[in-house]
């Protein structure tokens, strides 16, 4: 298993002389280098990120700036890569698990079903291991003092049609994949190459980290910001990944 999560990590952080412990350290500091701070006796990492949108409709929860899709994501991060962030789930020993998928109906919808709402396909729900994506910000009031907000990330995106939060459960894991352009391009990682990271919804093929699994997640024209909750666009943000859920922000590193 350590072979295989080296295997996984960028060349920057594959291990040289050092051994045991000191590999692991070694791992930690160059990923924390890059941004990706990662705590594999508490089970979690953080990243710094910055709100995108409070009012546009949302297809995915975290993104990388510039490359992603800012104007359909909620949270973005700037200067942490995902193949770096990739790594950094590996070492936290999570295994991928599967996308949601799309079948047909056994007998086909007719044009008055699809008039009506009724779905034109069955979903199979993502599954398996991932993560729980939690958000911390500070915000000064009138009085100097500054307070400290946290909240798990889906109760920051709102389904409008159903009036609901979405649903509470890890973000699955995909692991995103690589990918060639074109026959004489040179080999990529999917996400890296996107800048899209955690989606909301189900997109075909995985070419991001971490999905989310409500059970409404084949609809992306329902996802909005809790803007009752967010503070304003650009406003600093630390984001956790965690193997379990947190219960309050860690210290600051």
């Amino acid at each position: 298993m350590i072979l295989a999560v080296f295997v996984a990590l960028p060349t920057a952080f594959l291990p040289q002389q050092e051994e045991g412990a000191e590999n692991g350290s070694a791992v930690v500091s160059a990923l924390a280098s890059q941004g990706i701070h990662l705590n594999l006796e508490g089970g979690w990492i953080e990243v710094a990120a910055t709100i995108c949108q409070r009012s546009d409709p949302l297809e995915y929860l975290v993104i990388n700036l510039p490359r992603g899709k800012d104007h359909e994501a909620l949270f973005g991060c700037e200067g942490v890569d995902a193949q770096s962030l990739n790594a950094a789930m590996l070492l936290l020993g999570v295994k991928v698990g599967a996308n949601g998928k799309f079948e047909e109906l056994d007998t086909p919808p007719t044009r008055e079903d699809l008039e009506a709402g009724k779905p034109s396909h069955k979903v199979i729900p993502a599954s398996g291991d991932g993560f729980f994506i939690q958000a911390a910000w500070d915000i000064v009031g009138p009085d100097g003092k500054v307070e400290t907000y946290f909240h798990r990330a889906e109760d920051l995106v709102l389904n409008l049609r159903d009036q609901r939060a979405y649903h509470r459960g890890k973000f699955i894991y995909l692991g995103s994949r690589f990918i060639k352009p074109h026959r004489d391009a040179r080999e990529m990682f999917a996400a890296d190459a996107e800048g899209n990271y955690v989606s909301l919804c189900y997109f075909v093929p995985a070419n991001h980290l971490l999905t989310g699994n409500d059970p409404n997640a084949d609809d992306q024209y329902l996802w909005y910001p809790n803007i009752y909750l967010l503070p304003d666009i650009g406003h600093s943000v630390r984001l956790f990944f965690s193997l379990e859920p947190l219960s309050q922000p860690p210290p600051v590193s």
